[in-house]
């Protein structure tokens, strides 16, 4: 096997890794105290060989996550659409607000288990850990289909966030711990957006499986059987298909050589590429990083956008007075997500061009807020223009859901940070889902005023906190140029804003 020692001259050691970790060769720069700016990440490789390397993690990582991820929304936010198929009068649900109660059950577990998942997530590893994810929350959502009482339901929606906690969190981790600072955001947004996308458009197969009628099953119950068996049989390839963090002997698909690089970019890059343990005292460390809060309160905000639109967006429909039937509105479910996947996809792209992170998350706070407004305010006659309202607001808070996650990945250092970060951040994100579940009651339906109202002044906070971060990161950064600070407890590392 050839030896890294070529790559720099500056010397090498042995990298020693945790928990069955290893990769046999050296790094350079290996020392997790040097300098990250010292050296480009990509000097002395040839760049056709990281091109083919960078390809071959990008089509073993985002394919199969984002199948994943696209069924768990799919299933997190499908009783909407059997909401509206007949499950809201056949359960009772408008009573008590008996719907906002099944639509909030799902958050709790995912908040609580997100950080215990990527513990397990980094001892088991990614492999088994995320498909097993992915069949168990199949098999809560087919019990979903056979439930006779609202309680049932909240009960398995319950179990259906426990299993969907290891999803986002984990993937976010483990996009993090493969890919330069500058590559991150393209590849979170792929993953994320991918996603959405496929939400968007099942609501063509949920109305397919409305329309089944076998026995006693109604329609609405068939939307869950069908995308529950749908989940079970895309997670199983998984079990074959999704890779390891990079320094895990179970991660097979690259070459030693290969292997090398990626774990030398990675160290010229933060230098972290090396994984370190969660401890006690590293935990206390990263709670009180105020940055870390940032983020998650700018995700919560977020996500509060797109859940609202998620869970309501059937019923906001309907009020807009320009569908009637189920199979119509069903249909302009799709429009506003599927054009949410171009824009993501050009806002991630320019991000990482340019390293700019908080700007671009500020302009779609604005634009977010400017489509909540159009639909909040304008006249219930003017169903067309509230229409465009929900197109801005999908687009650009859907964008920013994976741009914020990656800015978060983007500013620290250390594995266990990235453990920690993708966990709570993400576990904001699911605050979002339960406010949006409450400050949309049934009383204010079909208008849902004050929800949106809401929601316009989350997109507002988030730019306000963005536009502070960005301030402080600068000032840091700056006083680093001049050697008065240290980022992130490594010499000549910078945010990037």
């Amino acid at each position: 096997m050839q030896h890294a020692s070529h790559i720099d001259s500056r010397g090498s050691q042995d990298i020693k890794y945790e928990h069955g970790d290893h990769l046999t060769g050296t790094l350079s720069p290996n020392s997790v105290e040097s300098n990250v700016l010292a050296v480009h990440p990509d000097e002395g490789f040839d760049e056709s060989e990281i091109k083919s390397i960078r390809r071959k993690i990008d089509w073993r990582l985002v394919p199969p996550l984002a199948a994943l991820y696209a069924m768990s929304l799919i299933d997190r936010t499908n009783i909407s659409l059997a909401a509206q198929a007949g499950m809201s009068r056949q359960l009772r649900l408008t009573i008590e607000d008996r719907y906002a109660h099944a639509v909030l059950a799902f958050f709790p577990p995912y908040i609580a288990f997100e950080l215990l998942s990527n513990i397990g997530l980094r001892k088991v590893g990614a492999r088994f850990w995320l498909p097993s994810a992915g069949v168990l929350w199949g098999i809560s959502m087919l019990g979903m289909g056979f439930v006779n009482n609202h309680q049932g339901l909240i009960a398995l929606r319950a179990l259906v966030g426990l299993f969907e906690a290891a999803l986002f969190p984990g993937a976010t981790f483990l996009l993090g711990c493969w890919y330069l600072r500058r590559e991150l955001a393209f590849r979170l947004t792929a993953f994320y957006q991918v996603g959405v996308f496929a939400s968007g458009i099942a609501a063509i197969l949920a109305y397919g499986f409305s329309l089944v009628r076998t026995g006693t099953i109604a329609g609405w119950r068939w939307i869950f059987i069908g995308e529950a068996l749908i989940t079970i049989a895309l997670a199983v390839p998984g079990y074959f298909l999704i890779v390891d963090f990079p320094s895990s002997h179970r991660c097979t698909f690259l070459n030693e050589r290969e292997k090398e690089i990626v774990a030398t970019r990675l160290q010229r890059d933060r230098a972290d590429a090396v994984p370190d343990s969660l401890t006690w005292g590293k935990l206390g460390k990263y709670v009180i990083d105020l940055k870390l809060w940032g983020y998650a309160l700018c995700f919560g905000c977020t996500t509060l956008a797109s859940y609202a639109l998620s869970y309501f967006a059937p019923r906001i429909i309907a009020s807009l007075g320009i569908a009637t039937a189920v199979r119509d509105i069903y249909a302009l479910v799709i429009p506003p997500y599927v054009a949410a996947l171009p824009w993501g996809l050009l806002m991630a792209k320019i991000s990482d061009k340019t390293g700019s992170r908080l700007p671009i998350i500020m302009f779609n706070a604005c634009l977010a807020l400017l489509g909540c407004g159009l639909f909040a305010f304008l006249p219930a006659t003017k169903g067309a223009g509230r229409y465009v309202g929900l197109f801005i607001c999908a687009a650009a808070a859907n964008s920013n859901v994976p741009l914020i996650s990656a800015a978060s990945q983007s500013n620290i250092r250390r594995q266990s940070k990235r453990l920690y970060t993708s966990a709570i951040v993400v576990g904001f994100g699911g605050l979002g889902g339960i406010v949006s579940s409450l400050v949309f009651p049934e009383r204010d339906a079909p208008l849902y005023r004050f929800g949106m109202i809401f929601v316009m002044g989350a997109q507002a906070l988030v730019f306000v906190i963005s536009g502070m971060m960005a301030i402080y990161f600068m000032a840091a950064n700056r006083a680093a140029a001049r050697g008065t600070r240290i980022i992130e407890d490594q010499p000549g590392y910078r945010y990037q804003v």
